[in-house]
């Protein structure tokens, strides 16, 4: 995340009547690392989570100097006790991480969710590792012959549609443009497939980034992708664009273009802009074939509830009651099949 991105994250909690608390760790003079925390009230219960720009897809931990160490996250941790509240909620932990491994150590985490089985307590990661690669057709080659050849075929059927571009939007009009058409063909989706994306419902997510595009060189550091056939847009995504990694955050194509996989494309479009870069591709936490495919690297990642104050431990109860319906329908599920 960017200074920006937090403050818009922050003014985002604000406005619907949250807090936000900053916890710091200093080594003299030198900040080592920031924690920006949005404080949220649930029932009796306050929560401390990650910035957000909508989605709650950003992971959640604590932004870090990069040459911070294990203790430095356990200093980060131990800070965030400081802040206003009573239940701390960290998204997407990578396990085996210093994040992780400082969590479980400095902080009472719920009992609750050890009773999961591990399939409902995370998601898997997939990453491009691209930056030891000199050249594409070195990271190409380690890939399987079918990828290729696949997307061989899927750019001739897209090429057969029309002048197909791949790009980034490099103006503020241009970012607008095409977000407004993502956020509501992904909406259209939604619909569609009877699927419930909350952060659909308002254009709080489009708004967000169309407000970040103003405050961002779009030319060095570009936010929305695309891919036009015949100037249209078909496909699209929305990344977060660091110093060493691109990560996709969210995507979605035209399905009446399906059959050419414009989605898969657009990736493959990302991916390889990565590497010229020298940056690597985060393909975030979720599984699809496409990411399994392009990933070298793969990942386990899990939310952390860790307890800061006693009423904390109120939390664990609404956690109980949605473990035990979940289990309920479950088992129903299992009985009538």
């Amino acid at each position: 995340m960017t200074f920006d991105y937090c403050e818009l994250a922050a003014e985002r909690v604000l406005t619907r009547g949250g807090s936000v608390s900053v916890a710091m760790v200093f080594g003299g003079s030198t900040l080592l690392a920031l924690w920006p925390l949005a404080i949220v009230t649930k029932g009796f219960v306050r929560i401390a989570k990650g910035l957000t720009c909508g989605t709650g897809d950003e992971y959640g931990g604590p932004l870090v100097d990069g040459r911070a160490n294990t203790a430095v996250y356990a200093a980060a941790v131990a800070a965030v006790r400081q802040v206003d509240a009573d239940v701390l909620e960290v998204a997407l932990v990578r396990n085996g991480s210093p994040l992780q491994r400082a969590l479980d150590q400095g902080l009472r985490q719920s009992w609750v969710r050890s009773l999961l089985p591990q399939r409902w307590r995370g998601l898997p990661g997939f990453t491009a590792s691209l930056r030891d690669f000199p050249r594409w057709d070195d990271y190409v080659s380690t890939r399987s012959k079918s990828l290729r050849s696949t997307l061989r075929y899927r750019h001739k059927r897209l090429d057969a549609q029309g002048r197909a571009e791949f790009g980034w939007c490099r103006t503020v009009n241009d970012a607008a443009f095409v977000l407004r058409w993502l956020l509501e063909n992904k909406r259209r989706w939604a619909r569609a497939h009877g699927a419930d994306v909350p952060y659909l419902r308002d254009d709080g997510v489009r708004d967000f980034f169309i407000a970040l595009a103003r405050r961002t060189d779009l030319r060095t550091m570009p936010i929305v992708s695309y891919v036009r056939v015949d100037g249209v847009p078909v496909a699209a995504s929305i990344n977060l664009v660091g110093t060493r990694t691109v990560e996709g955050l969210v995507t979605t194509y035209d399905e009446r273009f399906a059959a050419c996989s414009v989605g898969a494309l657009l990736a493959e479009f990302l991916i390889k802009w990565a590497h010229s870069t020298h940056r690597n591709f985060d393909f975030r936490p979720l599984y699809a074939n496409y990411k399994e495919s392009w990933a070298n690297c793969r990942t386990w990642h899990e939310t952390r509830v860790a307890v800061i104050q006693p009423r904390g431990r109120l939390i664990e109860l609404s956690q109980l009651v949605v473990l035990l319906g979940r289990a309920k329908r479950k088992l129903l599920g299992e009985r009538v099949t």
